[in-house]
């Protein structure tokens, strides 16, 4: 039995999330409906790729969640694109908070396994 999951991620407004596509420099397909490997077919409201991989976009109008629909199901470069788009979304979010509070980024490191450390500070 198959069964198809998704990352899930909350948004406020979905302008930060077309941003962070952007910034991915992921194009968006004018697709509905998206089937995925294990042959169930999705409603969705985007389809974005990297020209490798896949993911479908769902966007809940009234909670404002988002879900990352991996062409690929459970495994491979559609799932990776889609930790991708949830790990870049997080971090806009936090630093353009920190931002809005007065902290600055004082220093950013891209770690061995993907993962981005943050230093940010704010003079009084």
């Amino acid at each position: 039995m198959s069964q198809s999951t998704g990352i899930v991620i909350v948004v406020q407004g979905v302008a930060l999330l077309v941003q962070v596509l952007a910034e991915l420099g992921l194009e968006r397909l004018e697709q509905r409906k998206m089937q995925t490997s294990d042959g169930v077919t999705h409603e969705v409201d985007h389809v974005v790729t990297d020209g490798k991989a896949e993911v479908g976009v769902k966007v809940d109008r009234k909670t404002e969640k988002v879900t990352l629909v991996p062409k690929d199901c459970d495994a491979g470069p559609g799932k990776a694109l889609a930790g991708r788009i949830a790990q870049r979304w997080a971090y806009s979010k936090a630093v353009g908070e920190l931002k809005r509070k007065g902290y600055a980024v004082a220093k950013e490191e891209k770690q061995a396994d993907g993962t981005v450390r943050v230093v940010m500070q704010r003079w009084r």
